[in-house]
């Protein structure tokens, strides 16, 4: 095998990644790249690809070996260096999607994706692989997109090799069982129930429906983002009536699409690359082969030939207005265009140059022009390179969204002539040549005379001086990020080019931006307006056209000639222009001369020179340039007293942001062009503002947004001020539809203080004006407490500068402390909450048990985390897999600073059909796996297989960061919760290693099962088992009806029946451990335990019937002050 030196893949990447890579071929046809990111000069771990003895270590986990006979327990010191462990990830990619399923079988290839993670020849345990990984800290996904299929999974580096080994049959020999292919099935249908409760999944569907009735685009299984799947319908009754035999389908299906010659493997690992490429021959060279082997290295061939559906969209039906209704209230337009397949263009970049044009958001753009006519708030455009859906081997799917003001929905022709005229402007500058200027920026943004307007020349010239700096100086992604995407796009691209495709404009071509700039004109454009308006106008007389799969309601109509005319003969507004030459734009990318990185920051207003500052709040400072990148993170917190007095206030503060950020956007936008980021983010106790790009612009482009924020050129007209309230409206109702927000909802109304519900919100919204506002604003920055963070590539001087200007400019009076929220204190016992879905069409609901540690400290914490890694993967494979409750299934710990006092819990979460199942019977399953299942789990458990759960923690906890903003992220969530305990992975570490598995099962029984300690919450919300198909949203509401469901009797005996019907020692055995251990641990532990079961009856749960009224009788711990 040639050495490391004689075979590395020279290819196009960031100045900052110190990673090498290498591609192979294999015989079989599958092609790899893998990547080592060992640094230069370090040597490999000694663990690095060490290989376990499966059988004994699955032995071990099982708790079929006696502990005391087992080897001896690993040292869990991992030396010197306490973070340089780095996760390990494999992603593989297939070159097959919906596109190529049976049209009998319509969402076969998603079918197929859930159901090689059921078990191989080779390890045949049901849910092996998932159960394998979890249990070593790792985790897995999948998705199926038109053209290609997606495996990955990351795992700490000691198991990667035993991992890919099992990751691997997937490919080779899964099993494919019958008998799994019913619950998988109802996975598959669940998420088709979640995505038809989602008007994104909905409206991209629609469009796929607009193609000709034989292209594959008409395939009920993929949209964007969205991954609609299938349901029982397409897969099960159709087949059926057809006929057709799904099992033989679906293998004969993988015996010819999941063919070696179509797949591209990426490995991630700090490995030599000789070790990983003797990895990938060893375990994917017998990876079957269904045809011949292609000769290229990168063949970029679809499975099937497409090109005869290229004209998919060149359809009558396509060049239509349609009027859509929604499922939420909003007022959403989408303009969309078919073009011709480009995905060869990833050197000239055109749908990324086009993207960046329509879609700017400064001067001179189509948004800036919408918003000053108050009739849209945002436009988002462009083709995602990698998405199979709007870039396929069919066409391309260009794609303009516009939320739309009341005035924008009532004159839709008027915004898409703006749109229309726009692309006139852009082919206009096409054509003319390119003419210096006497103006160049001088940086003053209100002065347009002192930059020149573009051309589309001089633009492209800086899109590719910007995008270079940008892709120079990116730092890596985490492992995982990077293997998937390196796998999709060796799909797409050459190996050299995986990273620098579509982001480096290499070659300028305006003649092929000209010829598909000629494409967007609106006689070939589809009009779609999602409208909540129209819904609510629809009558029984009200002739519609309804898409079978999702019932989608909406309406036809001919563009008339009048309107066409318009669009085709308007001369564009002078307003309409290309961008002002940016004014942002680094030079220097040089870094600062340091002697040594600072481990953690330090708060500069602590010092004797830090007295009149310290008054103001706190300034942490952190220099550093470890990942040899000149930028800097700067972040500060402005917390006023004033948000939560109200529910008044929270919503002016909620509107006082969002039309902040609507008028920043216009001046700031091209910040962002110049790798310059911001975010003015509302939080319930005041306003963060976060940027972070290169250091030598960014005070400058502060002062930008600041000076903005505080100048009364951010204060609104009463029309724009109707817009923002209307957009918060239908924010607070949209959100309240959903059943996962509104149970998380619900679970912050019970634990915290300063919170209102949804419904207060809108009733609060309804009475409120632009001197309402404003008067807000002067109030909020006349007092403040401030908490800034600067990282990076910055002097402390320069850090100071930035805390300085921010007093300055807003002149407010200093608040000497800031307190935090009061916290609920709640009593021992179960607290239950019944509510239904606020859609009464959603069949979907939501069903959470929160189990409550209260206020606790770090060690309690960790241990906390330590139990929800070991019972996180069980809880999947027993309620999501076994019992098929849903698709979003999951157990997780959480940690929070609410009160400034650290806050910690676990939550199991199951987010279910109601046409499948009720409330009560999910319910009973949820308390059938706390109380009766995860006991025995952890009673089951070997001191070996505990020792390995301890251990893939502690890998977690000492992970490296793979970039700047992962460690700026950790450490400014510790300023912002008060406690800045910089080292507290570090502290976490040091309590793991202390911690025995009896220490943990006490933790577990007092703290969660004592029925005379453990406190939670049961929050249900519920959902009709048949929805209203013909239910109509509410348009322009400011009532909700979050309708409770009192709890009965009934109920409850439905909840205990629910949990009583489980054979828990079966669940236990297909969750892979052995009763008869537990049973011997338990009696050891106390007799008394022997039976194992400590539900609580469920008779004795205290029934929240008025959530109001229990609320207002609730006591409270009072917040920190600090």
């Amino acid at each position: 095998m040639p050495s490391v030196e004689e075979n590395v893949l020279s290819l196009d990447k960031s100045l900052v990644d110190h990673r090498s890579y290498r591609f192979i071929q294999l015989e079989n046809g599958l092609r790899a790249i893998v990547i080592s990111n060992l640094k230069p000069g370090e040597s490999i771990p000694e663990d690095s690809s060490s290989e376990e003895d499966d059988d004994e270590e699955d032995a071990l986990d099982d708790g079929m070996i006696d502990s005391e006979a087992a080897t001896e327990v690993a040292d869990v010191n991992p030396g010197p260096d306490e973070h340089s462990e780095n996760q390990s990830a494999a992603a593989l990619c297939i070159q097959v999607g919906s596109f190529s399923d049976p049209l009998d079988a319509q969402g076969l290839s998603h079918f197929l994706e859930h159901m090689v993670f059921m078990g191989s020849k080779k390890y045949p345990t049901e849910n092996d692989f998932d159960a394998y990984l979890s249990r070593r800290g790792g985790q897995s996904n999948a998705w199926t997109g038109n053209e290609h299929t997606l495996f990955h999974f990351d795992v700490k580096r000691k198991h990667f090799a035993s991992c890919l080994d099992r990751f691997a049959q997937f490919f080779i020999s899964p099993l494919l069982q019958q008998d799994s292919m019913d619950r998988e099935l109802a996975a598959v249908h669940s998420e088709f129930e979640l995505s038809n409760a989602r008007d994104s999944s909905r409206v991209q569907f629609f469009i796929s429906s607009l193609a000709k009735k034989e292209s594959p685009y008409r395939i009920f299984s993929y949209v964007m983002n969205c991954f609609i799947p299938g349901n029982m319908k397409s897969l099960r009754e159709i087949p059926e009536e057809n006929g057709t035999d799904i099992y033989s389908l679906l293998q004969k299906h993988r015996q010819t699409m999941y063919s070696s010659h179509r797949m591209t493997l990426a490995l991630h690992s700090k490995d030599s690359l000789d070790n990983l490429e003797a990895m990938v021959r060893k375990m994917f060279s017998s990876v079957p082969n269904s045809v011949p082997t292609s000769s290229s290295p990168f063949s970029g061939k679809p499975p099937a030939d497409l090109s005869k559906f290229t004209d998919s969209f060149s359809n009558p039906s396509f060049n239509k207005f349609y009027r859509v209704c929604p499922i939420g209230d909003r007022e959403k337009l989408r303009v969309v265009w078919a073009l011709p397949p480009l995905s060869n263009a990833y050197e000239s970049l055109p749908m990324q140059v086009i993207s960046s044009l329509v879609g700017h958001e400064g001067n001179g753009s189509v948004l800036a022009l919408l918003k000053a006519k108050n009739l849209a708030v945002s436009l988002v455009c462009g083709v995602c390179p990698t998405s199979d859906f709007e870039q396929s081997s069919i066409c391309t799917l260009f794609t303009v969204y516009i939320t739309l003001t009341d005035d924008g929905r009532d004159n839709v022709n008027e915004v898409c002539r703006i749109l229309f005229d726009y692309f006139k402007v852009l082919r206009n500058s096409a054509l003319i040549s390119d003419v210096s200027s006497d103006g160049s920026s001088n940086g003053h943004l209100n002065s347009s005379n002192s930059r020149r307007i573009h051309t589309l020349h001089s633009y492209l010239l800086e899109y590719q001086s910007t995008h270079e700096a940008a892709f120079l100086y990116s730092e890596p992604e985490e492992p995982e990020d990077t293997v998937v995407h390196v796998a999709n796009m060796m799909q797409l691209v050459p190996p050299e080019r995986v990273f620098s495709a579509y982001h480096l404009l290499k070659k300028i071509d305006t003649r092929l931006l000209t010829d598909i700039l000629q494409h967007f004109i609106p006689e070939r454009a589809a009009i779609i307006l999602l409208s909540g308006k129209f819904a609510s106008s629809v009558t029984p007389n009200t002739t519609l056209q309804i898409e079978p799969w999702f019932n989608i309601r909406y309406t036809a109509e001919d563009i008339s000639p009048e309107v066409l005319q318009d669009w085709q003969q308007s001369v564009p507004d002078t307003a309409l222009h290309l961008p002002y030459t940016n004014a942002f734009l680094t030079s220097n990318f040089d870094l600062l001369p340091i002697k040594e990185d600072m481990k953690f920051p330090i708060d500069l207003n602590a010092g004797a020179d830090g007295i009149y500052r310290r008054r103001y709040g706190q300034l942490w400072f952190q220099q550093s340039t470890k990942f040899r990148s000149p930028k800097v993170f700067f972040a500060v917190h402005l917390w006023s007293p004033l948000v939560p007095k109200s529910k008044e206030n929270m919503a002016l503060h909620m509107i006082l942001t969002y039309g902040l950020n609507q008028t920043l956007s216009t001046i700031a936008y091209e910040g962002g062009e110049a790798n310059l980021c911001y975010n003015l983010e509302y939080t319930e106790s005041g306003l963060k503002i976060c940027l972070n790009g290169f250091n030598e612009k960014l005070f400058f482009f502060y002062k930008t947004i600041l000076d903005h924020i505080m100048s009364g050129a951010s204060e609104t007209s009463v029309s724009h001020f109707e817009s923002y309230r209307e957009s918060i409206r239908q924010l607070c109702f949209n959100e309240s539809l959903k059943p996962k927000i509104l149970n998380t909802h619900l679970q912050f109304y019970l634990l915290r203080k300063d919170t209102f519900l949804f419904d207060n919100l809108l009733s609060a919204i309804q009475n409120l004006s632009v001197a309402d506002l404003l008067a807000y604003k002067q109030r909020f920055f006349s007092q403040l407490r401030i908490t800034a963070y600067v990282h990076g590539n910055l002097t402390a001087e320069s850090a100071i500068e930035f805390f300085d200007y921010t007093t300055r400019r807003t002149a407010c009076t200093p608040l000497p402390k800031r307190k935090f929220t009061d916290t609920t204190n709640l009593s021992p016992g179960t607290y239950q909450l019944r509510v239904m879905n606020c859609n009464p069409s959603d069949v979907n609901m939501c069903i959470a048990r929160v189990h409550l540690l209260g206020k606790t400290d770090l060690k309690r914490d960790t241990y906390n985390q330590l139990l929800a890694s070991i019972l996180s993967e069980p809880a999947f494979d027993f309620l999501r897999t076994k019992e098929t409750l849903g698709y979003h299934v999951y157990l997780r710990c959480w940690r929070s600073s609410p009160g400034g006092n650290l806050h910690s819990g676990i939550s199991l979460v199951a987010c279910s059909q109601a046409n499948r199942f009720s409330a009560s019977y999910v319910t009973g399953r949820l308390t059938t796996f706390w109380y009766r299942i995860a006991p025995r789990i952890l009673a089951a458990m070997s001191l070996d297989a505990f020792q390995t759960a301890v251990e893939s923690l502690i890998t977690m906890k000492q992970l490296e960061d793979p970039n700047m903003l992962t460690e700026v992220d950790r450490n400014w969530e510790e300023i912002l919760v008060g406690e800045a305990m910089f080292n507290r992975r570090d502290a976490c570490v040091k309590i793991l290693k202390t911690i025995k598995k009896e220490d943990l099962f006490e933790f577990f029984l007092k703290e969660y099962l004592d029925p005379g300690n453990q406190r939670s919450l049961l929050i249900q919300v519920d959902a009709p088992p048949q929805g209203d198909p013909n239910f109509v949203i509410p348009q322009k509401s400011y009532s909700l009806d979050i309708r409770q469901v009192p709890i009965n009797d009934q109920f409850l005996s439905e909840e205990q029946r629910s949990s009583n019907e489980v054979n828990v020692d079966a669940a236990v055995t297909a969750c892979g451990y052995n009763c008869s251990k537990a049973a011997e641990f338990l009696n050891k532990w106390d007799p008394k335990l022997s039976n194992m079961d400590f539900s609580p009856d469920t008779h004795d749960s205290i029934c929240i019937n008025n959530v109001r009224s229990f609320r207002s009788g609730l006591s409270y711990e009072n917040g920190r002050v600090v």
